[in-house]
């Protein structure tokens, strides 16, 4: 069966990819699949986050107590190194995390009871400013990926252009277009699925700072100077 001539998909790639430059992009219509937009590669920025990219965080912006610049030895101690991973750990809920940094404190004697908060404090920020950078680049690769696909997808849109104006008097054609938005139609699907995920993923970093800053503020109140 040959399939008649449609000028619908091509005028409304063509616009997609215009607005698409513009940094936006508009929902293009494939004969018998479910409207899915057409993301342009050019138009996804290189990070996806409506927060600024901030790799590493800086202890000045989560602690006033004593200097922790050259404090190490936390995780060769059992205490410290054990209650830092509870501390870290975003299963375990804050109110549950500060009962047991109470329980810490005041199990330390009073002479050296600064000392080991202030060692705790140097423990958690290094675990989770690295456990934050190594989600800062997982959102890079996973941006790096959706701009890949985003390529791929803006490479089969053309082709599905061009074989749109062959169909009419070309069966192969016919057939090869039929066979491109069937593909067409499943990479688009797999693309919006994931890109949904983005959002949820720059959230990340901020629940984590967030929980740093409260913890820290925690650690800082059980101090007594």
């Amino acid at each position: 069966m040959i399939i008649r001539p449609s000028l619908t998909f091509a005028l409304l790639l063509s616009a997609a990819l215009a607005l698409g430059r513009a940094a936006s992009a508009q929902p293009t219509v494939i004969e018998g699949a479910e409207p899915e937009p057409v993301p342009v590669a050019e138009s996804m920025a290189e990070w996806p986050c409506v927060q600024r990219k901030v790799e590493t965080l800086t202890v000045t912006q989560f602690w006033d107590g004593p200097s922790v610049e050259a404090l190490k030895g936390w995780d060769k101690d059992p205490d410290v190194s054990l209650l830092i991973e509870t501390l870290a750990s975003r299963r375990v809920p804050v109110a549950q995390a500060e009962a047991a940094l109470k329980t810490f404190a005041d199990s330390q004697p009073e002479d050296s009871r600064d000392a080991r908060l202030t060692l705790l404090f140097a423990g958690l920020f290094e675990k989770v400013n690295n456990e934050r950078k190594t989600v800062v680049t997982g959102i890079g690769r996973y941006q790096k990926s959706q701009k890949q696909r985003s390529a791929e997808l803006e490479r089969q849109g053309t082709e599905i252009a061009d074989l749109e104006v062959k169909a009419g008097s070309d069966e192969k054609a016919a057939a090869d277009l039929e066979v491109a938005q069937e593909h067409f139609a499943w990479a688009s699907r797999i693309f919006q699925e994931r890109q949904t995920s983005v959002p949820l993923a720059c959230e990340l970093p901020v629940l984590i700072e967030q929980r740093l800053y409260g913890l820290a503020k925690s650690i800082r109140a059980l101090m007594k100077s």
